[in-house]
């Protein structure tokens, strides 16, 4: 798999440890060899890029051993410098666009942090044939979030394993050796952020409102077009990546993207780009743009009532 690591090392770092900066070698072997790849699928670096503050700079000659570009991404604003922020954020998304857009091939780009600002940049770069892959905190809400967005995250538990990380040898029978083990996430447990289970109440107060759908609605879309709004809601005006949109439609049981055993693809629309223009004319908050490039861009906006009950919401969590 051709891939691009990115790697918020500030934010990384804090919480990794020094095992990150000592054993770059190995995690990046773990990467390579699979880790949390689609089908398991070892990985080709086109490009490996590390951001970080100037006093962080002491680590070059380590990231630099193992192939990487450094970047100090010191901040202009006096303050800001004095505070230790950087730049490194605004000089990364620059990249993951970039390259997203410029590098031929490319299948995959890991943006390595568990930063949440990060969410839209997930959205905007992800397409039917590029992947993107983040990090996240198993004790806080991020490894969530980002299941929720990115195709694949890594959870720092793993993270800090692999920096242990030896290839298992090859069997004899075998042209490679097995690709990695990753644990399981530590402290499993469903978070529910009070604030998002408030959104999707009010998405769906607000959608149960509206008038009754014609008798000759197929049930099955008029569900799929309120399962795009709930992922609407979390990110509104935002481009809905179309694996992200797939995986919500999976929990309605007649939904494939192949024909199976007689049940047609895309409730027999023929593809996505038609079925979302049927959604669309269930529900007119769903705006459906055709891509020459990255095929068909789904953006919700959410009706100005929904939008007020969201801010409501997000006001009360903040209290």
């Amino acid at each position: 798999m051709k891939s691009v690591l990115l790697v918020d090392f500030d934010n990384i770092f804090a919480a990794t440890g020094e095992g990150f900066t000592e054993n770059v070698a190995k995690w990046l072997l773990w990467l390579e060899d699979g880790a949390l790849s689609r089908k398991q699928k070892r990985r080709k670096f086109l490009a490996k890029r590390v951001y970080w503050n100037l006093q962080h700079d002491v680590h070059r000659a380590a990231f630099e051993a193992a192939g990487f570009e450094a970047f100090n991404c010191r901040a202009f604003a006096k303050n800001k410098i004095s505070s230790g922020k950087s730049s490194a954020d605004i000089v990364l998304t620059m990249d993951a666009i970039e390259m997203a857009l410029h590098l031929k091939d490319l299948e995959e780009i890991i943006v390595l942090t568990t930063d949440s600002d990060f969410v839209p940049v997930v959205n905007r770069i992800q397409s039917p044939r590029l992947r993107v892959v983040t990090a996240g905190k198993e004790t806080d809400p991020t490894y969530e979030l980002y299941s929720q967005h990115a195709d694949g995250v890594v959870h720092m538990s793993a993270l800090k394993a692999a920096c242990e990380y030896e290839r298992a040898k090859r069997k004899w029978y075998r042209f490679r050796s097995p690709p990695p083990d990753v644990p399981a996430p530590r402290l499993v447990q469903e978070r529910r952020s009070p604030l998002m289970m408030k959104v999707r109440n009010a998405v769906r107060d607000e959608a149960e409102s509206h008038d009754p759908r014609p008798q000759d609605q197929h049930p099955h879309l008029t569900r799929a077009a309120e399962l795009v709004m709930e992922l609407g809601a979390r990110t509104p005006d935002q481009p809905i990546a179309r694996e992200k949109i797939i995986k919500a439609l999976s929990a309605i049981p007649d939904f494939s993207t192949t024909p199976l055993k007689g049940q047609p693809a895309w409730f027999g629309l023929r593809n996505f780009a038609v079925m979302m223009l049927r959604l669309r004319a269930i529900e007119p908050c769903i705006e459906v743009r055709p891509q020459k490039r990255n095929g068909t861009q789904v953006i919700c906006r959410v009706p100005k009532k929904t939008a007020s009950a969201v801010s409501q919401a997000s006001a009360e969590a903040t209290a």
